[in-house]
């Protein structure tokens, strides 16, 4: 049965997550060293500072810290995987990292989540004895990309959120012998993960929290997508050009963090043999993380318990959502919108 995994940022949290029904966890540690070291938008696994509005922290605060949830974990069979996954990074900066390394080794994790190519290599030469997994930084788009990443020693693809349900299927038949892992619920992001180099780290330029919250990312300003050429041509509607502008389109106007889900997908998910399915949001509240993870365990549970007919999923799903976020469900907030009109 398809996996979920959790994101984990505190140890008080870990039986909590577990009895909601976390397979495998997730991760980041930020010491000082680097905070003192590098600027704000330098980050070392992709999530800056603590979040001012939720009052929350999306890194472990020390290793020892780190050890003693992996030990919880442990005790409960659930793995624990650490994030390294900034695109990439500058040789001064590889000595804190290789120093993360030797100390995530010694309190435990069980894989690397790493998308840097050059980091990546790194790691091979020196023999790491755990799992690399590729970061959605990594850009797998095909099956020739992720037979790449196997050569260098990968054993997981998380697949780049921007993938339809259809091309994650047909990735998924391509390579059998690999680890697939896809995003479900939570920040969604319009632009290419791996490609993407907008400046981060935004909010601090605005003086009140309720604006602040919208300009952690520049992802999050308000921009407008319209066709590049002449305007008197039209596009194909049953082109993937066609299909991607007006998906980008609607993105472009949504908050990354409204509430976004594909949970419908699992339906294709746990057809397709996918390894798990990621909920975003290391910085979230213990709450908002148990409410995710129960409303996603419960639906598993209905797929697995009743063998239910796509359809019948469909509208399971969609109830649940409704009932768990007091939101409906909505196209435009779909990761894998195509599983509304299928």
């Amino acid at each position: 049965m398809i996996k979920l995994l959790s994101p984990l940022s505190k140890r008080e949290e870990v039986e909590d997550l577990i009895a909601a029904g976390a397979d495998e966890f997730y991760c980041g540690v930020l010491l000082d060293d680097w905070r003192k070291g590098y600027t704000v938008s330098a980050s070392l696994n992709r999530r800056q500072e603590d979040n001012s509005v939720l009052g929350t922290s999306p890194h472990f605060k020390s290793f020892e810290e780190l050890k003693e949830s992996i030990t919880r974990a442990h005790s409960h069979a659930v793995p624990v995987r650490l994030t390294l996954n900034e695109h990439y990074y500058s040789h001064d900066q590889y000595a804190h990292l290789l120093s993360y390394v030797d100390r995530a080794l010694e309190a435990g994790v069980d894989a690397l989540i790493v998308g840097d190519i050059g980091f990546i290599v790194t790691l091979k030469e020196r023999n790491i004895k755990i799992p690399i997994h590729i970061s959605t930084a990594g850009t797998a788009f095909n099956s020739e990309t992720v037979r790449f990443y196997q050569e260098l020693g990968a054993s997981r693809i998380i697949v780049p959120r921007h993938l339809t349900i259809e091309e994650i299927t047909s990735l998924a038949n391509d390579v059998s012998d690999v680890e697939l892992e896809a995003f479900i619920l939570n920040s969604r992001c319009a632009n290419i993960d791996g490609f993407c180099t907008f400046q981060h780290g935004l909010a601090d330029l605005f003086p009140d929290e309720e604006t602040k919250k919208y300009y952690y990312n520049a992802c999050m300003l308000p921009y407008n997508v319209s066709v590049y050429g002449d305007a008197t041509k039209k596009i194909d509607p049953a082109t993937k050009e066609k299909i991607s502008w007006e998906r980008q389109s609607i993105w472009s106007g949504l908050h990354i963090d409204d509430r976004p889900c594909g949970a419908c997908a699992l339906y294709e998910f746990n057809q397709i043999g996918l390894h798990g399915v990621k909920i975003v949001g290391r910085q979230n509240t213990t709450k908002k993380k148990i409410k995710d993870l129960t409303f996603l365990h419960t639906l598993r549970d209905f797929l697995s318990n009743n063998n239910p007919s796509k359809e019948s999923f469909r509208q399971f799903s969609r109830n649940l959502y409704q009932e768990t976020y007091q939101w409906p469900c909505l196209v435009f907030k779909c990761y894998y919108p195509s599983v509304l009109t299928s």
